[in-house]
């Protein structure tokens, strides 16, 4: 991975963890997924993590099957608890 993928990685990252804690801090679970998807970039920029990628396929495709079951369930629970406001 080159220095500025990285770079932009790593930005998302903090982005995205600051948009989350904004959100939850504001009473809205919606920004769970965010922090989720920091955790995911970080996990992707760092070179242990790539190597355990390419090590384990099957193993990560199915932990980001498990992660985006895991986000529409949370949006799916959110928007039911906003209807029943």
């Amino acid at each position: 991975m080159h220095n500025r993928q990285r770079a932009w990685l790593w930005s998302a990252a903090a982005l995205s963890f600051v948009v989350g804690l904004i959100l939850v801090l504001n009473d809205n679970t919606a920004g769970w997924i965010f922090f989720i998807i920091g955790i995911c970039y970080i996990g992707t920029s760092t070179r242990a993590g790539q190597a355990w990628a390419a090590s384990n396929p099957s193993l990560v495709r199915w932990g980001l099957i498990g992660v985006t079951l895991l986000l529409v369930l949370l949006v799916v629970v959110d928007g039911a608890v906003f209807l029943f406001k």
